[in-house]
Order: structure tokens, then C-alpha cells, then sequence
């Protein structure tokens, strides 16, 4: 073989010279597969003066692809000049009866000829027997696999992350009155208990354990008012409330009980003494929500 050059293809000419000189193409095999590589056989013999051009892989060999080529060096004797390749081919076509016919170009002065060789059929292989659609049958598989469950840990994160910022972004914004809120829910919940247990103790005040529940009345108020002004009430004397709570009917009240409690004789005026503790502890509970609401609304105003 002289030499292949591609671009010769556009000037040669499609025709058909002398029966004797076409090229003998054959494949290698009876029979292919769909998607399966085979082999394509090709010789020219002609006189050592002329010049000839075998296809190369951008050559169409339909119904096929070819996909490697392989040349071998041009053999001169006595008959003349024998130039063969062989190509490997694919097909994904699915008729029965596929063939092929491929040219090979002859240079003569300035023009090529194209020579075809002849045609040669192959089978395409069925592996498949049969009518297709009656001989498949399709079976229902129902059978139910368990899988185990795992934990998306990085989409755990993020959604931790998320409500992080989420948080965090709200307590920036409202986090101060949402606070406040709740210090005024917790307020109101405390009183609405000390009026349930003041009430309680109070029922039967001048019966057989009225001076038991008096004292107890004492120290129900003296916690309850220990929360709210965040003082020791508990621990503290009677003049030493009355320096924090200056209120001569306190005073007088404070005075009346401890006569009970430590005098062990119980009056009449017992329950008017202890219902004034009782509104002492009111009256503390309202200042105390009015300070904490003028509070916020200051702090409101300066932002």
C-alpha cells in the first residue's frame, strides 16, 4: 500500500470499472452479535504502476461502525500488487441480514475512481428464540426487604444549626420582652398560689388549730414577700419588716399576732390582723408588676 490520504475522497469520483479489477471483500465470520466487535476483510490486487487509496475509519461502512483499522504492506510478484486491511467493525442494527459493499479508490492522471467490491452478507445472531412476547412470562416479586434505618447526622446538624439561628435571632429582637413576660407570668401564678394557701389557713382561724395556722399564715406571707422584694422576710424580726414596710396598721397587726402565736390565746381580731398581711402582700404584687411594666417601656423608649 503506497500511502491513505483523507482529503482525496472529496475529488474521486463514484464509478464502476472492470470487473476484473474490483476488490475482494468479505467478513470473517458467519454470523454477529448486537454491540459485539467483528471482522472485515479487504484486498485490492492491481498493476504496481497504479497508485490506490483503501477507506479509513471516517469512511461510512453502513450499517456498521468501524472502530479500528488495521493496513498491511503492499505484497508485488508476478500478478501484480496485493494491498489489504482488515477492519473491525460493530453493528447495532437488528435485521436478520445485514451486507456490505466498500469502495477503493484508483488514481488515474487527475481523478480517482471509486471500485466497490462486492457484496457480502452476514446473519445477525439471535439469542432470543421465538415469539418474544408469548414466551416471556413476568412473575410478581412481593417480597418485602427490611431496611435498617440509619440517622441522617449532617441533616440533624443543620437543622440544629438553623433553629440556633432562629433563636438566637429572636432573642435578639424581642428577647428582653419575652423575658419580661415571663417574670410577670411567674408573678401571677405565685400570687394566685399564696391567696389559695393564705385562704386555706385563714378558713378557721378561731377553731382548735388557729394559732398553728396563724404561724403558718406568718410565714406563708413572709416567703411570699421575700420573692417579690428579694429579701430575707423570712429570717427578719418584726421591727425589722417594719423598717422595710413602714405601716402603722401592719404595725399593729404584726404586733396582735405575734400576742397570739407567742401568748397562746387567740382573739377576735386575729382574722381582721391577718387579712391585713393578706392586703399588704397585694398591694406589694401590683407595685411591683407596675414597676417591672415601666421598666420595659423605658427601655423601649431609649432604643
Amino acid at each position: 500500500m503506497r500511502r491513505l490520504v483523507l482529503l482525496l475522497f472529496f475529488f474521486c469520483s463514484l464509478s464502476t470499472v472492470y470487473p476484473q479489477q474490483r476488490p475482494n471483500g468479505h467478513f470473517l465470520t458467519d454470523s454477529i452479535e448486537v454491540g459485539k466487535p467483528f471482522k472485515y476483510a479487504l484486498s485490492f490486487r492491481h498493476s504496481p504502476r497504479i497508485e490506490v487509496f483503501f477507506p479509513d475509519t471516517s469512511t461510512a461502512f453502513r450499517p456498521f461502525e468501524v472502530i479500528k483499522l488495521d493496513y498491511f504492506p503492499t505484497e508485488t510478484n508476478a500478478k501484480g500488487s496485493l494491498d489489504s486491511a482488515v477492519y473491525t467493525l460493530l453493528s447495532f442494527e437488528l435485521a436478520k441480514n445485514q451486507s456490505l459493499s466498500v469502495p477503493v479508490w484508483v488514481k488515474e492522471d487527475r481523478d480517482c475512481t471509486a471500485i466497490y467490491s462486492e457484496v457480502d452478507a452476514i446473519k445477525l445472531r439471535e439469542l432470543i428464540k421465538g415469539n418474544v412476547a408469548d414466551s416471556l412470562h413476568l412473575q410478581a416479586d412481593t417480597l418485602v426487604v427490611a431496611l435498617k434505618s440509619q440517622t441522617n447526622y449532617p441533616y440533624l446538624v443543620l437543622i440544629g444549626l438553623l433553629i440556633s439561628l432562629i433563636g438566637t435571632g429572636v432573642y435578639l429582637l424581642f428577647g428582653e420582652a419575652l423575658t419580661r413576660q415571663w417574670e410577670l407570668y411567674q408573678m401571677f401564678l405565685r400570687n394566685r398560689e399564696f391567696k389559695r394557701s393564705f385562704t386555706r389557713l385563714t378558713r378557721d382561724i378561731n377553731g382548735p388549730k388557729g394559732i398553728e395556722n396563724a404561724e403558718k399564715v406568718v410565714v406563708l406571707w413572709k416567703i411570699y414577700l421575700q420573692r417579690l422584694e428579694r429579701k430575707p422576710y423570712v429570717t427578719y424580726t418584726t421591727k425589722e419588716i417594719m423598717d422595710n414596710l413602714p405601716d402603722e396598721q401592719l404595725a399593729e397587726a404584726l404586733r396582735s399576732i405575734d400576742g397570739v402565736i407567742y401568748g397562746g390565746v387567740s382573739s377576735r381580731n386575729t382574722a381582721d390582723s391577718l387579712n391585713i398581711l393578706r392586703d399588704i402582700a397585694d398591694q406589694t404584687y401590683r407595685n411591683k408588676r407596675i414597676e417591672l411594666l415601666q421598666k420595659g417601656r423605658t427601655k423601649a423608649k431609649q432604643s
